[in-house]
C-alpha cells in the first residue's frame, strides 16, 4: 500500500496478491473462482471495507479505480531461472485499488484504521509506504494491530 498526501489531497494505492484476497493467485477459470474475484472487487468498491480515515479530517472520495491485474505470460519474470518449463505455466493475479480524497483538514488524519484484515482474513500483513511533504515512512501493519499512527507526519 502506498499512501501519498499533498496539500488537501490524500491517495491510497493498493497492490495486493490474489492469495491474500481470494486465496489463490492463478488466473480464475472456474465459476467459483470467478465469483470470488467479482465479490472481492465489489468489496474494494467501498473503501470503508478496506480502510477508514478520521471523520474530522472531512475527506471526500474524489476518484477511485479498482481492478484485477492478471498476468498469464510470466516468462520475463523468471529469466533468472534455468528451469523455464516449470515456470511457464505460472500465472498471477493481483488486486489493484486506488482511492483519491480531498480533505477539509489533512492534519486531522492522525491515524488510518484497516478493517481490511477482517474483510480479507487471508491477509496477514500490509506493507505501507507513507509519503508526505515532510518525508516518507514505512509501516508494517498486521491483523493484530490494524492501524497506523501518522500523527504529525503530514
Amino acid at each position: 500500500l502506498n499512501i501519498a498526501t499533498e496539500g488537501d489531497m490524500i491517495e491510497f494505492e493498493f497492490m495486493i496478491p490474489g492469495a491474500d484476497i481470494v486465496g489463490f493467485e492463478y488466473v480464475a477459470k472456474s465459476d467459483a473462482d470467478i465469483a470470488g474475484i467479482k465479490k472481492a472487487l465489489q468489496t474494494f468498491e467501498n473503501y470503508e471495507n478496506i480502510f477508514t480515515l478520521p471523520t474530522n479530517s472531512r475527506c471526500q472520495l474524489t476518484e477511485k479505480q479498482v481492478a484485477l491485474k492478471e498476468d498469464e505470460d510470466d516468462h520475463d519474470d523468471h529469466d533468472e531461472h534455468d528451469d523455464h518449463d516449470e515456470h511457464a505455466e505460472e500465472n498471477h493475479n493481483e488486486f489493484y485499488a486506488k482511492y483519491s480524497f480531498e480533505c477539509g483538514d489533512t492534519k486531522a488524519i492522525n491515524k488510518v484504521e484497516f478493517p481490511y484484515f477482517s474483510t480479507f482474513p487471508n491477509s496477514g500483513e500490509l506493507e505501507v509506504q507513507f509519503i508526505s511533504s515532510i518525508g516518507s515512512v514505512s509501516f508494517e501493519v498486521e491483523a493484530e494491530e490494524p492501524s497506523i499512527n501518522i500523527d504529525g507526519k503530514i
